[in-house]
C-alpha cells in the first residue's frame, strides 16, 4: 500500500497515445512492469505503472462510440482525450491524490479554481492473481480551457488495494517513483499562476512542491537546456504542457541494464538518464537516482 501520499500530491500523469499496445511494449522494454489491461466506462483502455507513492498511467481510446457515458455538466472524459489525441500524444492530464473527493472539491472551488463536477464510476479489472474485481473512484475534474493540455483533475480511489498492488511495484529496471513532472509555459507565468493557487505557495523559481513528487513551470528555452540531448515533445499549439516525467530509480546502473536489454535508444546526462519522447509517448522520461 501507498504510504507517502499527501491531499494534492503527484498521483499519476496520464500519457495519452494513439496505438497503446506498441506504447505498452516500449514501456516493458524500458524496464516497467505495467499492470494488466483494463477498460473505463467512456471507451478508453489503461495500463497503470505503479510505484508505491504514484503511478504513470498509460491511457489510449478504444471504442468512441462509448464517449459520453458518465459524462457529467457534458464534460466526458473518454472525449476528452479524444479531443487530445486528435492533435498530439503525450501528458494530457495529470491526476492529483485524494481521500475525500468531495471536501476536496469542496477546497479548490474556495481557492477559485473552475471544476466541471464530480465523476464517479467504477472500472472491472483482474487482481494479479487473475480474479475479476472492480475499482471504485471519484475524479474531480479542473479543466481550465486556456489550458487544455495542462489541467488537472483529483483521483480518489475508494478501494485502493486494488490499485496499489505490491506485485506491480516490482520494475526490473528498479523505478520507485514519479519525483517530478516538468513543464512548458512560456505564457506569462499563466500556469504558474494556477499551481501557485492550487498549492498556496509563490512556487519560487517554477517550483511547486505537492508533497508527493514536484511540478515544474520553466520556458521552452529553460527546459531545451535542462533535457539537452534529447527532443522536446512536439504539441499542435504553443500552449502549456508537460514535456517530462521524472522517475527515481535505485540504481541509474540497473536502469541502463534494463534499456541496454531491451535495446532503448538513451542519453547520459550528468546522473541522469534521458530517454526521447518519441520512444515514450511524447514526453520525456528523466531517471535519477532516488535520493532517500
Amino acid at each position: 500500500m501507498a504510504h507517502n501520499q499527501t491531499t494534492l500530491g503527484i498521483d499519476h500523469p496520464l500519457v495519452t497515445v494513439a496505438d497503446h499496445a506498441a506504447t505498452l511494449d516500449r514501456y516493458r522494454r524500458m524496464g516497467f512492469q505495467p499492470s494488466p489491461v483494463s477498460h473505463h466506462p467512456w471507451g478508453t483502455v489503461t495500463a497503470l505503472v505503479m510505484f508505491p507513492d504514484n503511478f504513470i498511467e498509460l491511457i489510449g481510446v478504444e471504442d468512441p462510440s462509448k464517449f459520453g457515458t458518465n459524462s457529467v455538466n457534458g464534460f466526458c472524459f473518454g472525449r476528452f482525450l479524444g479531443g487530445f489525441l486528435d492533435n498530439q500524444e503525450g501528458v494530457s492530464l495529470v491526476a492529483l491524490h485524494s481521500k475525500d473527493a468531495r471536501a476536496d472539491h469542496r477546497a479548490v472551488v474556495e481557492k477559485g479554481l473552475k471544476t466541471q463536477g464530480i465523476i464517479d464510476f467504477r472500472r472491472a479489472m483482474k487482481k494479479p492473481d487473475g480474479t475479476p474485481d472492480e475499482a471504485v473512484v471519484s475524479l474531480v475534474m479542473l479543466i481550465d480551457e486556456d489550458l487544455p493540455e495542462a489541467s488537472n483533475f483529483i483521483c480518489h480511489q475508494h478501494r485502493p488495494e486494488l490499485i496499489w498492488v505490491p506485485e506491480w511495484q516490482n520494475h526490473p529496471n528498479g523505478a520507485v517513483a514519479i519525483a517530478a513532472v516538468t513543464y512548458v509555459d512560456d505564457a506569462a507565468g499563466t500556469l504558474a499562476k494556477r499551481f501557485a493557487t492550487l498549492y498556496g505557495t509563490d512556487g519560487e523559481g517554477g517550483v511547486f512542491d505537492t508533497g508527493c513528487g514536484v511540478i515544474n513551470v520553466v520556458a521552452a528555452r529553460e527546459a531545451a537546456g535542462r533535457f539537452g540531448g534529447v527532443d522536446l515533445p512536439r504539441f499542435a499549439a504553443d500552449r502549456p504542457h508537460a514535456v517530462a516525467i521524472t522517475v527515481a530509480v535505485e540504481s541509474l546502473r540497473q536502469l541502463r541494464a534494463s534499456l541496454e536489454a531491451g535495446e532503448v535508444p538513451h542519453t547520459d546526462a550528468e546522473r541522469r538518464v534521458l530517454v526521447a519522447p518519441d520512444f515514450c509517448g511524447n514526453v520525456i522520461l528523466e531517471f535519477v537516482e532516488r535520493t532517500s
